[in-house]
């Protein structure tokens, strides 16, 4: 059985794929040995590059992790016929999916690459020690952003952060805690904050607000509804980005000013998303639909002015698609991983949450809802209208559905709410977290399943 976990570090294949981005120019895929393969700034950027390349696969943001959360949830069901795909549309997901597995691997070889870069940096010449100190931010905010990924499907994973490069060294290492995870994950956005540089926004490469918004993220997620909400105003505050006044245009647009990380898409071979195709029944390949509840929900809210509707969904026949990615001919769409409309929501959410039962008083809340349902085409909502905090929350997520429809935020949101539980029989409640892949369990005997599996 071939061994090809995330603890193969012999060989290092490190994808050097330049991105389109403020700095990059196109480069050919290479492989680089382990010696001392990083000796430049150059070849640190391209690794770096390299990274986001890899997150681009169909096995994570091209396409079934992002959708997934939907999938998995109330929003998108699977009208093809992969048996990996339907267990995650049926809510059954085997600890034997291949689907899982690959997906589990391809998070896995993003953090391989990670600790590469952040082993190599102390030996790339020629560079200020705040250019090495920024390459190391970069490389630990996408660990930290893969890791965050991991934690909310599959709960504590094992934490690797040392680079292997001999057979003596591999650790098969057991799962860490939640608790742990979000430590670490907290520890490598911290740093990346201090770390990654003042540049100019580029929306395609992760900048310090970058960091600081999945801050807020991570810490909405956790629980820590002060942090959350204070790191959510200084991305809002910083006045570096700015809401597109169409909706549309947020997926038109590729690197507008609403984006705080946009993962960067071209038609180039391999370099594509699979995110259109997959529901067009115009084009061959395994579809993801609407559920029929969740499409007349958004079809309500279009009678009543949601401009959101028309922008991310269609009724086709008897088919109801996802247009929110429509380059079915080109296969380039951007997926947008962090976009300012976030961080209104974060801080309505921890505000909300923080004040706990009773009366609504604080109207900051009120008026982050308002940002995003005025700029949606909705009216705006008065006091009377959300007398209370739990009324509020309510808003929130309904309003957080409907924006972030399609972009990998469903299942955390139910989760965080409390309510995932009611998509599942009472007695498959384990199901809620997804099982650990089999034939990782198979080669460490480390690693334990989750309950219930």
């Amino acid at each position: 059985m071939k061994r090809f976990n995330i603890y193969n570090y012999l060989v290092v294949l490190l994808l050097l794929v330049g991105v389109s981005c403020d700095t990059l120019e196109q480069e050919p895929v290479n492989q680089i040995d382990v010696d001392g393969a990083i000796t430049t700034n150059r070849n640190a950027q391209l690794a770096l590059a390299g990274m986001y390349n890899a997150m681009q696969s169909g096995n994570y943001y091209g396409l079934r992790y992002l959708y997934y959360q939907d999938v998995y949830t109330d929003n998108l069901a699977h009208a093809g016929t992969f048996t990996t795909d339907q267990e995650v549309s049926s809510r059954r997901i085997n600890p034997s999916n291949l689907q899982i597995r690959s997906t589990w691997q391809t998070m896995y070889s993003v953090i391989r690459n990670a600790n590469f870069v952040i082993f190599s940096a102390p030996n790339i010449e020629n560079i200020s020690d705040a250019q090495r100190l920024a390459i190391i931010a970069e490389a630990r905010f996408l660990r930290a952003y893969v890791y965050f990924d991991m934690l909310r499907v599959f709960g504590g994973v094992p934490i690797v952060e040392d680079f292997i490069a001999d057979t003596e060294s591999l650790n098969f290492a057991p799962r860490a805690s939640s608790q742990e995870m979000y430590q670490f994950i907290i520890d490598d956005l911290t740093f990346a904050e201090q770390n990654i540089g003042n540049t100019p926004n580029a929306p395609f490469r992760a900048r310090r607000f970058a960091a600081t918004a999945l801050l807020a993220r991570v810490y909405l997620q956790q629980g820590n509804n002060a942090l959350a909400a204070q790191k959510a105003s200084e991305v809002i505050n910083s006045g570096v980005y700015t809401l597109q006044s169409t909706y549309a245009d947020i997926f038109r647009i590729k690197g507008n000013n609403e984006m705080i990380l946009e993962l960067n898409f071209t038609n180039v071979s391999g370099d594509q998303s699979t995110l259109a195709i997959s529901s067009d029944p115009a084009t061959a390949g395994q579809k993801f639909y609407l559920r029929p509840a969740f499409f007349n929900l958004f079809q309500s809210a279009g009678s009543n002015g949601d401009v959101r509707f028309n922008a991310s969904v269609l009724q086709q026949g008897n088919v109801l698609r996802v247009v929110k990615y429509f380059r079915s001919a080109t296969n380039d769409d951007n997926v947008p991983l962090i976009r300012l409309a976030e961080m209104f929501m974060i801080r309505a959410e921890a505000n909300a949450r923080a004040a706990g039962t009773g009366l609504l008083t604080n109207t900051q809340i009120i008026d982050d809802i308002n940002v995003i349902r005025n700029r949606a085409g909705l009216s705006s909502l008065l006091l009377t209208d959300l007398l209370t905090n739990e009324a509020a929350l309510t808003e929130i997520l309904q309003q957080r559905r409907l924006e972030f429809a399609f972009e990998g935020h469903r299942y955390t949101d139910l989760l965080r709410y409390g309510t995932v539980g009611e998509l599942f029989p009472a007695n498959e409640q384990f199901r809620v977290i997804w099982p650990i892949p089999l034939q990782e369990i198979e080669v460490n005997n480390n690693l334990v399943q989750n309950d219930g599996y």
